[in-house]
Parts: C-alpha cells; structure tokens; sequence
C-alpha cells in the first residue's frame, strides 16, 4: 500500500503538468483540442500508479483550476466535460462488461456530453459562428458533424488503450524500474 505522501505528490505533480499544459492553450490555440486530451490521458498514471479515487480527485482538483487559469475557455470546458474524465471512466466501464455493451455506454455518454457542450460553446462561450460554420453543411450539418466527431472519438478511446498499455508495459517495466 502507497503512503498518503506518495499519493498526494503524485496527484499534485500530475496536477502541476496538467494545469501548465492547458494554460499553453492561451499561446497555441491550434491545440486547444489535443492538449486537454492529453492531459486527460496524464490521469493513467495516477489510475494505474494508485486507483480511480485518487484519480478522480485529481481530475476535480485540475477541472476547478483549470477555469481560473486557462485562458482558452473552451478548452477547458472540453477537459471539463469529456476528455479529462474518460480515460477514467473507459477503465471502469472496460472492468465490468462485455465488449458490445462496452462501445455502445462509451459512445452514449460520448454522444450526450458533446451535445451539451456544442450547445454550451454556442450559447455561452462563444458567438454563433461554429452553428453557422456547421449549418453550412445542409440541414444535415449538425449530424455529419457528429458522426465526424464519432470517429475521432473511437480513434482517441484506441490512443488511450495503447497508452494505457505503453505506459504499464514498457515506461513502468524500463524507466521507473530503474529508478
């Protein structure tokens, strides 16, 4: 069992990098996609290192700072909604049952909190210009959006697996073995 000590260090540590990887969002707007995604892949190391709670909380405790201190809102608003919680949530649903009933939890709960937060982007965070770049599409604008949007989300939900793996069967074994 890991002393309180080594849990907080390590939650804070992983906390610190998060939380400066997401005030970058300011400086390169280009990643304001990736970089919440990755520093929601950061909380592996915490899941695998100590459990989910401990986990958890430090998904909180970035998700509270991360509306202080991250200039582009909306990518703090994605880490806040999706991609800091899933990599959490895809070790827990992939415990517990089989693999169809895996990908279907995994996409409604996809599919529901990236509508909340295309709506939220639209009425609260920024103009309308992402509705009427989509709405240029056709009326069936909104729902190629987020059939695009699905495919992106199965190719990151693999990225997060094959971290997952690079990080327990290769970093753990090679690297912090030897330290």
């Amino acid at each position: 069992m890991k002393k309180v000590s080594y849990k907080v260090s390590l939650g804070g540590i992983i906390s610190a990098l998060s939380l400066s990887l997401m005030f970058l969002t300011g400086f390169m707007p280009l990643l304001v996609y990736v970089i919440p995604a990755v520093t929601g892949a950061m909380l592996i190391i915490v899941y695998v290192e100590i459990n989910a709670k401990w986990a958890f909380i430090t998904y909180v405790s970035v998700a509270l700072l991360c509306l202080f201190i991250t200039p582009d809102k909306e990518a703090g608003l994605l880490y806040i909604m999706f991609l800091g919680y899933y990599p959490l949530l895809k070790m827990l649903i992939e415990k517990s049952v089989s693999t169809i009933f895996k990908w279907i939890i995994k996409l409604i709960v996809y599919n529901i909190m990236i509508i909340f937060y295309y709506q939220i982007i639209i009425r609260i965070v920024t103009s309308s210009d992402l509705a009427e770049e989509v709405s240029e599409w056709g009326k069936y604008g909104a729902f190629i959006f987020l059939g695009l949007t699905n495919i992106i989300f199965i190719v990151y939900d693999a990225a997060v697996s094959r971290l997952k793996d690079l990080y327990v069967k290769w970093f753990r074994k090679k690297i912090l073995q030897k330290v």
